[in-house]
């Protein structure tokens, strides 16, 4: 991992912690209660809609356009399209926001598949959460530009603070209008607080001490901005990875009755701490060299990459994986387990946690893959085939529900993440490179480990569900740390060069520090 990937990796696990601590506040509050469950129901729009402006795309896109223009070094006419871009489609996100405003009850009921509908109360505490959340997306629009910007620059840093600031917001609101007794009301206000804080005003100065500049351009018409609509187009028509999953809790979480898409919420949001540390961190940081690599026509030096990256993403995240089998249940009832939430419903949100876990390995090779395409500007090969992976997923999540209940979504989630991986390297090419050595070694380790966690989980069962919250953390932070090392000594035993090399490249970074 280079500086960027560490800076990333290291403001998401930041970011991340503060979510699950949105979420154990949360937990206390209100549980798996309607409450929580009109919460997590009330983004659905919100995240449509900036899916449908390709927000979450943009900076991929940009940082491509911009390249350009930065190799023909000619960065006036780039920030130029820069300001066109983004007054532009501005203003295109802001008219689809008033009728989503409006019709936020509306669009809710047409968007949920579950058999049985959300309840009169959750629906209408939902359409009022949503009408909250609804104008943060406009500052997550703006500020993906800015990032993408800096970004394009190589500045991390300020990019890097903006689920910290946005979470720390939801946090913050969430507890102070616990104290004055509105539930979880704060939480909703905490979420277009937090956007704008960290990802517009944050922004904005980050992109200034980066030498940003903005032009008062609104040329619908320019190449540039016809190039970028082009581009965003498929990603826009398709279903991403990460949104799929949420739609999924979403639209189908109430078929397990009132708590369903809460408690699928909380094991979903914890494994994605995973994926994000260890997946998209990676990828994101390592973006910007991909499109060099291929603008300057270095295809070979890409593809290399691409699997090293790769070998090393699965060596460092297997040991995670062993780790947390070990700990799942006394991680959910440390973090959640107070309050409105009950032991039972650590049970359940335990086993759910187990069953996501797969998916992450899944969804963290896909999360660097696809950016490898984007880079290359194939955006209709991976957004063909995550779509229609997902489609077809749609009729499976009802018929494993008979079989499996609750387990059927990430069992279904897992299934769909490794296909999906699977057809992207088929379609990259020359797979032979990934089922390395070092990838063998580190599916060793989890074959090895992962059960012999689970198993020692289950010995301890009973224990667990019954030990306070000082033996909880004893034995999480050195049953997890034996799992995380033995991860990491069986690859480097058989000598594995992915897990060595970042062993070296850690304990290098670490000297360098104590120097300083």
């Amino acid at each position: 991992m280079n500086k960027a990937s560490i800076i990333i990796a290291v403001s998401m696990l930041g970011s991340r912690i503060l979510g699950v601590l949105r979420e154990m506040l949360l937990a206390k509050i209100a549980g798996v209660n309607e409450q929580k469950n009109a919460l997590d129901l009330a983004f659905m729009i919100p995240d449509i809609l900036n899916h449908l402006i390709g927000t979450g795309f943009l900076s991929i896109v940009f940082i491509s356009l911009f390249t350009t223009y930065l190799l023909k070094q000619n960065e006036t006419d780039g920030w130029r399209a820069f300001s066109n871009i983004f007054n532009v489609l501005g203003t295109v996100f802001f008219i689809l926001a008033i009728p989503a405003f409006i019709f936020m009850r509306e669009l809710i009921l047409l968007l949920t598949f579950s058999s049985t509908p959300p309840s009169e109360n959750i629906l209408q505490m939902a359409t009022d959460y949503g009408r909250i959340i609804l104008p943060a997306q406009l500052f997550f629009f703006a500020g993906s530009f800015l990032i993408a910007a800096q970004q394009s620059r190589k500045q991390f840093f300020i990019p890097s603070l903006t689920g910290i600031i946005y979470n720390m917001s939801i946090v913050g609101f969430g507890f102070l209008f616990w104290k004055f007794g509105n539930g979880v009301l704060g939480f909703a206000w905490g979420v277009p607080i937090g956007a704008f804080a960290g990802f517009f005003v944050l922004q904005i100065y980050g992109a200034y001490k980066g030498g940003v500049k903005y032009f008062f351009e609104f040329r619908p018409t320019k190449p540039e901005l016809i190039k970028t609509v082009k581009l965003l187009t498929p990603m826009i028509l398709g279903a991403g990875s990460m949104f799929s999953l949420e739609f999924v809790i979403r639209s189908f979480g109430s078929e397990f009755g009132k708590t369903g898409i809460s408690t699928l919420n909380y094991a979903y949001r914890l494994m994605y701490t995973l994926v994000a540390v260890f997946g998209f961190s990676v990828g994101a940081a390592k973006y910007p060299d991909m499109v060099r690599s291929f603008k300057e026509n270095k295809l070979d030096e890409l593809n290399k990459k691409l699997y090293e990256d790769l070998s090393k993403i699965f060596a460092i995240l297997v040991p995670a994986i062993c780790a947390v089998c070990a700990v799942s249940l006394p991680a959910v009832r440390i973090l959640f387990e107070h309050g409105a939430f009950s032991s039972q419903n650590s049970q359940i949100v335990n086993a759910l946690l187990l069953c996501y876990l797969p998916a992450s390995i899944g969804l963290c090779a896909q999360s660097y893959i696809v950016r490898a395409f984007y880079a290359c500007e194939k955006m209709w090969l991976p957004t063909l085939i995550n779509t229609i992976t997902f489609a077809v997923s749609l009729f499976l999540y009802k018929p494993f529900a008979v079989s499996f209940g609750i387990y059927s979504v990430p069992i279904v989630s897992f299934t769909c993440s490794i296909v999906q991986v699977a057809v992207l390297l088929a379609f990259w090419g020359n797979t032979k490179k990934l089922l390395s050595r070092d990838f063998f070694l580190a599916l060793l380790a989890l074959i090895i480990l992962a059960p012999l966690g689970l198993f020692f989980a289950n010995k301890c069962n009973e224990w667990l569900l019954n030990a306070n919250l000082a033996y909880l953390l004893l034995y999480s932070g050195v049953v997890s740390l034996i799992f995380f090392v033995a991860g990491v000594q069986i690859q480097n035993i058989f000598n594995s060069h992915s897990s060595i090399s970042i062993i070296y490249l850690l304990k290098k970074r670490m000297r360098k520090r104590s120097v300083n």
